[in-house]
């Protein structure tokens, strides 16, 4: 199951380095890559032993004050089909890109973030059915407590 991911693709200006990170909308890494280059044992340093590996969204955030990289962020994809590959229950889908569309953004990260605890909790329960997508949409499952 794919959940969306916001991408910080980082270059260094100095540098021949390009990382790029992976934040889940909960804003925790779920992807580090080094697309260029080789870190030497400077960036290895800053990086993994000086405590500056950003696995929390809000700490890359903070980067952009550094002089020496360059970051380029793209959004999550808040698409229909992101959402149903996420929730993973292919029934009534016209009816669920309906509603869907209709959401703000705002409503559709919070729909998409929410799925994951929802299956989590209905795997606690003792034969709870997963509600269709659309029922999902409609009843705005994502701001059940669980």
């Amino acid at each position: 199951m794919q959940h969306p991911l916001t991408t910080y693709t980082v270059t260094g200006t100095n540098t021949n380095i390009v990382w790029q990170f992976k934040y889940h909308l909960s804003g925790l890494l779920a992807e580090f890559k080094l697309i260029e280059g080789e870190l030497d044992q400077k960036q290895v340093r800053w990086l993994f032993i000086l405590g500056n590996f950003p696995y929390q969204e809000k700490q890359i955030k903070g980067w952009v004050a550094i002089k020496n990289f360059k970051i380029e962020v793209g959004l999550p994809d808040l698409s229909f089909e992101s959402f149903w590959n996420a929730y993973n229950l292919k029934s009534k889908k016209t009816r669920a890109q309906q509603l869907y569309d209709k959401l703000t953004d705002a409503d559709k990260v919070l729909a998409i973030n929410h799925i994951k605890r929802y299956d989590n909790w209905l795997r606690q329960q003792k034969g709870m059915a997963k509600a269709l997508p659309d029922t999902y949409l409609y009843q705005k499952r994502w701001l059940d407590e669980l």
